[in-house]
């Protein structure tokens, strides 16, 4: 390799996880934003680079570009799907990565990318940078080719939509955060629907990525029983309430957590969340918005509830059977090493 070659992909990698970051936020794909970020590279290598002086600028301005082209395609798709779409989570790791650390210092919850998908490609991409990456608003303009008093309209208008589309932008306390969705998890574990009900506001928001209050599709499951009984159809009365067991919503989530073998409280961009496990794999993410209030009389106002194998395969790359296995086979051979565990990794040690 030249050593052109090499300034080449040593500045490329240097600059990665944030790239990487940066193309997350704007398309809420991890795969979408590895495939960006693949291009960018392509490019950059075959780029006449050597009257570039800040090679992660130059990166940065083409990794927005192309982002932004492919967002502009794929709001076209998403929009025509009638489930609706929800970005990818993004679960944190037990010990962090590079591109992990970037996007933690991009910091913005799942709850804010969701909303991010109100905006238009280069509002998205003004606020991202902006917000996430704190860049000034010259630098924006020379990547989106405006005027920097153009630029900071945008991250204004921005800002403003966001706010009117209902969800609150600030992290609630992580203690009391936490607090709820550990009763979310157990209540759901108990099917205990009282407890349901003192958790949740009177009409709480429920978004998913398959169409809501219809039965959902049963989890995968190697139970025989459990593939039997599948979930039973709703009356039309059951829709609106079903006596003694509370409103529809609740059908909704309780239907999921029977199906799933057990649930546990992960990370997901900095904030807990519950996952559904069946037969070792996530089967289900439900990541909760508080009403903001800061002490226990807070209560849940909207689930946003993932399914899609597509959605959680990042996830059960993480967290699954296969991570499982891995870090199991770790520990065989080399016994006395220290393996560090989140407390609820769902192993059992002594299987």
């Amino acid at each position: 390799m030249t050593e052109q070659g090499i300034d080449k992909a040593s500045s490329f990698e240097a600059a990665r996880a944030r790239l990487l970051a940066l193309a997350y936020r704007m398309l809420g794909s991890r795969a979408e934003a590895e495939d960006v970020v693949q291009d960018v590279w392509l490019k950059w290598h075959l780029a006449d680079t050597q009257a570039v002086q800040t090679p992660v600028a130059w990166l940065t301005t083409l990794t927005t570009r192309t982002a932004i082209d492919r967002l502009r395609h794929a709001q076209r798709e998403r929009a025509s799907q009638a489930s609706g779409w929800l970005p990818e989570p993004w679960l944190d790791e037990v010990a962090p990565s590079a591109e992990e650390l970037a996007l933690r210092a991009a910091d913005m919850s799942y709850g804010v990318m969701l909303l991010l998908e109100h905006l238009k490609p280069d509002e998205r991409a003004a606020l991202v940078l902006h917000e996430a990456f704190e860049c000034g608003y010259a630098e924006i303009a020379s990547i989106l080719e405006r005027t920097p008093a153009a630029c900071r309209q945008m991250v204004h208008r921005a800002k403003e939509r966001l706010r009117r589309a209902g969800a609150p932008l600030e992290r609630p306390d992580p203690a009391v955060h936490g607090r709820i969705v550990e009763r979310l998890r157990a209540a759901l574990e108990a099917q205990d629907r009282a407890g349901l009900l003192q958790l949740f506001s009177d009409a709480p928001q429920l978004i998913s990525d398959v169409p809501l209050y219809a039965p959902p599709p049963p989890f995968p499951t190697a139970n025989p029983a459990l593939r039997a009984q599948g979930p039973r159809p709703e009356t039309e009365a059951q829709r609106d309430r079903e006596p003694g067991s509370g409103p529809k919503w609740m059908a909704v989530v309780t239907s999921l957590a029977q199906q799933a073998s057990h649930a546990e409280v992960v990370s997901m961009a900095g904030a807990v969340c519950i996952a559904l496990f069946c037969d070792g794999e996530i089967v289900g993410l439900i990541d909760v918005v508080t009403d903001g209030k800061t002490d226990l009389s807070a209560k849940i106002v909207s689930l946003r509830i993932l399914t899609s194998a597509a959605h959680l395969q990042a996830a059960n790359r993480m967290l699954g059977r296969d991570a499982v296995m891995e870090l199991l086979a770790r520990i065989k051979d080399h016994p006395g090493a220290s393996v560090t565990v989140s407390r609820d990794f769902p192993v059992d040690v002594d299987a």
